[in-house]
């Protein structure tokens, strides 16, 4: 029987990070160079297409993965059982989305999505295939395997095999083809490098076996599915008014192009802000997920694991979510083109909510591994129907876009405040250590602002100073780079008078890094 790996925090925090860092640069050069050969309108299409495929997935799997990650002893048994049961899974949500891709493209009036969501549908298949060895590397804590495994997949799938096709002609098939070669590399990579316990996993075994994993898993699905339709229904609710408007007076002259124009402006909007949140979220599905499972019994060192982690995350995003909403409309003309400047106001709104959602990642990895599933259901499912009523009106109402992201936003705070209230409950700690485990991030905050206001104040100065005036885009690069400094200052300074952010108070660890700073410096920190 499979028992358990403890969490090498350490190691596996550095080739995670490491993974999720590498993820996320290869994505945005990726969705950089593409965003510069497809339209607005084939990123809006395939944001809905990647919606419905994402909502029927988390019903493919009914959370096998995680109850292989989660328990604390597996039987060879369980892991055939749960590989036939995944597979079997895998086929019938195929053809279920196969068939029912017409009726959900005429929802959305567009023939091509009902094309688009049959070929991406083979992604269940390929991900039933692959589900049962990444959750064993997940649960081993294997994430250097996960790393050469997410690197391979991603330069051939998305940058060569994407991007060749965009550069074509193929507008949103490039796209369509990238995730399916993505996908299917993986599960070539992940079985080839499959963990030891997998071995065997093709052989049948009766799926009674699996009854207490499902028992757990069920749960887990229907807390995924309220997690994943909370972050989709804005995109969902945008698509569907902009391709219904009858305002939208463009709409029958363009074929329908129109309204994907303004779905995949808010959706890349939508993008841009869960950059940060990706590697964060990441980390807490992996990382803290599968160490916080291990030591779920241990309040002492959850409180621990908590501490540490929250004051990373509140390090790490304070300072930038400001330099974000400070400078979002550079950020989205540098990133996407300057054809995505417009999307500012919508940018910045979603920025706002950027530290949050962080910070509710933390929660949602140690709702799962404590199995505390019930009251986070609940939390969840007032937050979609508040978030779903609200994005409605706001669109309904003329408010827009803009209205809809303000409807995020509120929504992200209040879900925010009650995850929180249930996370000190859960792990008996108290707010007044929770909230000193922030110090370090509210001061990197008041650095960056200050930072940031004097760096912008001076450049207006010389600007008003000079003849010539800059190029939108040197404009942008200019901007970027105070935000840059700025962030970086504050993050400094900040880990200068709190070094225990970076190390945990480990003296070993912190005179390792101190090691190269001047002696004056290593005297101030130690």
């Amino acid at each position: 029987m499979s028992q358990q790996a403890k969490p090498a925090f350490a190691s596996s925090i550095r080739w995670q990070s490491a993974n999720v860092v590498t993820q996320v640069v290869l994505q945005l050069i990726f969705i950089v160079i593409l965003a510069r050969l497809i339209s607005k309108a084939d990123f809006g299409l395939m944001s809905i297409a990647l919606v419905v495929v994402g909502f029927v997935e988390i019903f493919a799997q009914i959370g096998i993965g995680p109850s292989l990650i989660q328990r604390e002893k597996l039987a060879p048994e369980q892991i055939r059982a749960a590989f036939s049961f995944s597979v079997f899974l895998g086929g019938v949500f195929f053809l279920l989305t196969y068939a029912l891709a017409p009726a959900i493209g005429d929802w959305f009036e567009s023939m091509e999505l009902t094309q688009v969501l049959r070929w991406i549908a083979l992604s269940f298949i390929l991900s039933s295939l692959a589900l049962i060895p990444r959750s064993l590397l997940i649960r081993n804590m294997a994430f250097k395997t996960l790393f050469v495994a997410s690197l391979v997949s991603m330069v051939i799938g998305n940058l060569v095999i994407g991007l060749g096709l965009a550069y074509a002609g193929f507008g949103v098939w490039s796209y369509v083809a990238a995730l399916l070669c993505q996908n299917a590399l993986l599960g070539v990579m992940y079985w080839i490098m499959k963990p030891t316990e997998a071995r065997g996993s093709w052989k049948f075994a009766s799926w009674r076996i699996l009854g207490a994993m499902l028992s757990y898993g069920g749960r887990a699905t229907v807390y995924n599915l309220l997690n994943y339709a909370s972050s989709k229904v804005d995109t969902v609710l945008v698509g569907h008014h902009a391709q219904n408007s009858s305002t939208n007076i463009h709409n029958a002259i363009s074929g329908g192009t129109e309204g994907w124009t303004t779905t995949g402006l808010y959706d890349r909007s939508a993008y841009l802000m869960s950059l940060p949140i990706s590697v964060l979220g990441k980390l807490g599905d992996s990382v803290l997920f599968s160490g916080m499972s291990s030591i779920q019994s241990d309040k002492l060192a959850l409180q621990t694991v908590l501490k540490r982690a929250l004051g990373l995350i509140a390090w790490l995003t304070f300072p930038g979510s400001l330099a974000l909403i400070w400078f979002s409309g550079d950020v989205a003309a540098l990133l996407l083109g300057e054809p995505y400047a417009e999307a500012e106001p919508v940018v910045r709104i979603l920025f706002i909510g950027v530290a949050f959602r962080s910070m509710i990642k933390l929660a949602d990895a140690l709702i799962r591994a404590v199995d505390a599933l019930n009251i986070a259901i609940i939390i969840k499912s007032v937050f979609l129907v508040g978030l779903t009523i609200s994005a409605w009106a706001a669109l309904t109402n003329d408010w827009g876009i803009e209205g809809v992201a303000w409807s995020v936003t509120a929504w992200t705070m209040i879900q925010f405040l009650c995850l929180g209230w249930w996370t000190l409950r859960a792990a008996q700690w108290k707010f007044e250590k929770a909230l000193k485990a922030m110090i370090p991030g509210i001061k990197g905050l008041a650095f960056a602002a200050i930072s940031m206001g004097l760096l912008k104040m001076g450049f207006h100065q010389l600007q008003g100073a000079l003849d010539s005036i800059p190029s939108p885009f040197a404009l942008h690069l200019i901007h970027a780079a105070l935000a840059t400094i700025s962030v970086l200052f504050a993050l400094t300074i900040s880990a200068i008078m709190h070094p225990e952010v970076l190390d945990g108070g480990d003296v070993e660890l912190r005179n390792q890094w101190t090691a190269y700073l001047p002696i004056a410096l290593q005297k101030r920190i130690r």
